[in-house]
């Protein structure tokens, strides 16, 4: 399995630049490869806001850094990714970029969870946004990629020019369930600047119409992100896969 796809579901006859976004950790540098053979990107999931329990490098992160529980996520816990814990944290979220992206070939890194501030106490904006901030500098001292995670609907128009000149592209997880989608268009964001955005639904199907006129890679798909070949896979773009332009 390569992050919930075989090697079978990864589709050559499909037009225009396919992404695949699979876990980083539990990814081999042949599913890279396989990805890169379809002539499809490749792009490295990488928890760098909660810690799970199970990843291979758990013990490496001291108790001081691991916060509250991540509600309706068993095993998984905030870090606490306080201007003083940076200095710890960060060493280790480069060497996840190192040897779980870098070293298996990877083209770009989604960073999940960079909004601690917005769901626990103890963290400050200030602290969170300059981690964030340094997470992405990190992926680009690789050279590699790297895309803002939800994060832009919580941030206020001021700070988009820091976000906009340290992120690659954006990815959303549920902008039109929750109307947050004018982030992506307001100006001085991700569009307006002739930047990629993706945003995936799981309770309701985008607004396609908007999308498309937006540019937004847009689409519903399982929550689970079985592969295409399982059941209860569900996967309907906007902009259907053998579609080249909008």
């Amino acid at each position: 399995m390569i992050g919930g796809f075989t090697k079978a579901d990864i589709l050559p006859d499909q037009e225009g630049q396919v992404v695949y976004d699979i876990d980083g950790a539990n990814s081999s540098a042949s599913d890279v490869a396989a990805i890169h053979a379809a002539g499809a990107m490749a792009v490295c999931y990488v928890d760098v806001g909660t810690l799970e329990q199970g990843r291979p490098d758990y013990n490496s992160f001291p108790s001081s850094v691991i916060g509250p529980a991540d509600q309706g996520w068993p095993g998984e816990n905030w870090l606490l990714v306080t201007a003083a814990n940076q200095s710890t944290i960060l060493p280790l979220m480069k060497a996840r970029f190192v040897n779980w992206c870098q070293a298996k070939g990877f083209d770009a890194i989604e960073p999940d969870n960079l909004d601690a501030w917005t769901n626990i106490s103890g963290v400050t904006e200030s602290d969170n946004v300059a981690y964030d901030l340094a997470i992405g500098q990190l992926a680009h001292s690789l050279p590699l990629s790297i895309g803002l995670k939800n994060v832009m609907t919580d941030l206020d128009s001021s700070q988009y020019a820091s976000f906009l000149a340290t992120y690659d592209w954006a990815l959303n997880e549920q902008c039109f369930e929750y109307s947050e989608c004018d982030a992506y268009t307001a100006a001085g964001s991700f569009l307006p600047a002739g930047k990629a955005v993706w945003d995936v639904e799981y309770n309701v199907s985008p607004d396609c119409t908007q999308a498309d006129r937006d540019h937004m890679n847009a689409q519903r798909t399982d929550l689970d992100l079985v592969g295409a070949t399982a059941s209860g896979y569900e996967y309907t773009p906007c902009v259907p896969d053998s579609q080249t332009s909008w």
